[in-house]
């Protein structure tokens, strides 16, 4: 039999709501009969259920396998703290729709600092000792204040990993102006659903081009690569600034995270990316693109946006 794959719309009814999808499916190349392939099947039901959890607001597993991940527990502890069963925990970091009620605790956990905290003194007995001193441990660096950080020392942080990435790889570009902006963006962002803070005092502004930190405009207007002066050495003072910064447990995932995951796109990608998201639609011309815009936002869409 000769199979073939290729892009099949089809309908999902979901909690009694229908749902379209476009989603690769295979079939008899031949006879042109649609044909059962497990992980294409799930791969369109994933895909529903995500428009779902989209239309309701519900959490979605990576949100939940994240957070648990940033608490340093295991599925088992997540479960007992919360009151669901293991099974439940591990269902829904697999994908599987919680129901409202529990969709609803979770969200409040994850993106709701007070609440976790007030949530976990009620139940901390039916955690372990271990699990609770990890869950204690999160709580007291998670409640030290980032200390504001200068953004242009966030810039030099990501010009001291490009020019590091670049000596291992030729085909590394040269980091410019635009996209730094929009990288030190997506800092400020993931700083603020992660841990309820910004990283840096600088306000954010809704340019043509997308989001801007006027410093960082003005110290680089006219240039286009902002690396070529770092190219044959790399000063003391910015070899420290990129090792204090990436010694900073907090700033150190969330730099990390920004660049394993926008790292590899090009300036203009992250101009049209940025261009598709309400903080910087939603903003007026040169106005400022409020830090609880932006909360509010990644909140809502973290998984769908990284």
């Amino acid at each position: 039999m000769a199979k073939i794959k290729r892009d099949y719309k089809q309908k999902f009814t979901i909690r009694g709501e229908s749902f379209e999808v476009t989603a690769p499916a295979l079939f008899d190349d031949i006879t042109n009969e649609l044909l059962y392939d497990e992980e294409l099947d799930d791969k369109a039901i994933e895909m529903a259920n995500n428009q779902y959890r989209n239309a309701h607001g519900f959490v979605y597993p990576n949100e939940i396998k994240e957070f648990r991940e940033k608490l340093n527990i295991s599925g088992r502890d997540l479960a007992a703290l919360i009151g669901f069963s293991p099974t439940t925990v591990v269902m829904y970091e697999n994908g599987a729709l919680p129901t409202e009620s529990n969709s609803r605790k979770l969200k409040d956990l994850i993106n709701n600092e007070n609440s976790f905290k007030n949530f976990y003194e009620s139940n901390k007995t039916s955690l372990s000792d271990t699990a609770q001193k990890k869950i204690e441990d999160y709580l007291g660096n998670n409640n030290e204040n980032f200390e504001l950080i200068p953004v242009m020392d966030i810039v030099d942080w990501f010009r001291v990993k490009n020019i590091i990435l670049q000596k291992s790889d030729e085909y590394i570009e040269d980091l410019t102006q635009m996209k730094v902006m929009k990288l030190v963006y997506y800092v400020q962002a993931v700083a603020l659903h992660w841990y309820g803070k910004p990283v840096f005092p600088n306000p954010i502004l809704a340019w043509k081009y997308g989001p801007v930190v006027q410093e960082i405009y003005n110290e680089y207007h006219g240039s286009y690569s902002i690396v070529d002066s770092l190219r044959t050495e790399l000063p003391d003072e910015l070899l420290k600034n990129f090792s204090e910064l990436s010694g900073n447990k907090q700033m150190s995932k969330v730099l990390n995270f920004v660049q394993e995951h926008l790292g590899s796109y090009s300036a203009w990608s992250l101009r049209d990316k940025t261009h598709n998201e309400e903080p910087w639609i939603n903003t007026p011309q040169s106005g400022v693109i409020s830090n609880e815009s932006i909360k509010k936002y990644f909140d809502s869409n973290f998984e769908k946006i990284f």
